[in-house]
């Protein structure tokens, strides 16, 4: 093994150690409160860790955590003061009964790209981050959650360099 491949597989194997431990570390805050503008900015850090949790989380494992993680994050964010979420319905077309789950991620990646970008009040890139986000998690749990076409649109969307243009022509 040339030294290229095995720096390649090292790195590979750091990732995904680091993704299971990362994915172990986050407890869901037991007792919170959010009743004023400061309460949320300390539940920050908090509620990164959710959403990297629910991401990384296969879908059929700790139903009970990812209900109160889901639970803790949509307490968050409906009172947060830096989190605005418009939702377009021409954007988020892969909610439906049968995958109420995709929300909270879509939800998440926006949520996420905000905190990690100084409050940016950007619709597209919220809406590229939630759509990402949303792809990533049923890549992972295809075997877990039924089909959806929408999903795989934009997956091909993303794979031809076509997503941000269609997120763009329908803010």
């Amino acid at each position: 093994m040339n030294n290229k491949m095995k720096k390649a597989t090292i790195t590979f194997l750091l990732s995904i150690f680091s993704i299971v431990l990362f994915a172990q570390d986050f407890e869901v805050p037991k007792n919170y409160t959010l009743s004023q503008a400061e309460d949320y900015a300390q539940y920050e850090e908090d509620i990164l860790k959710c959403i990297d949790w629910l991401v990384q989380t296969p879908h059929n494992e700790q139903a009970s955590k990812r209900e109160s993680a889901n639970s803790f994050l949509l307490a968050w964010l409906t009172g947060s003061p830096n989190v605005t979420i418009v939702l377009k319905e021409e954007i988020v077309t892969f909610i439906d009964e049968t995958t109420p789950e995709l929300l909270m991620i879509f939800l998440g990646g926006w949520t996420k790209y905000t905190l990690e970008s100084d409050g940016s009040k950007d619709e597209v890139s919220g809406n590229l981050a939630g759509i990402e986000a949303v792809i990533e998690y049923y890549k992972k749990n295809k075997d877990f959650l039924p089909k959806n076409k929408n999903v795989e649109k934009y997956i091909k969307m993303k794979n031809k360099g076509k997503l941000k243009d269609f997120v763009e022509s329908n803010i």
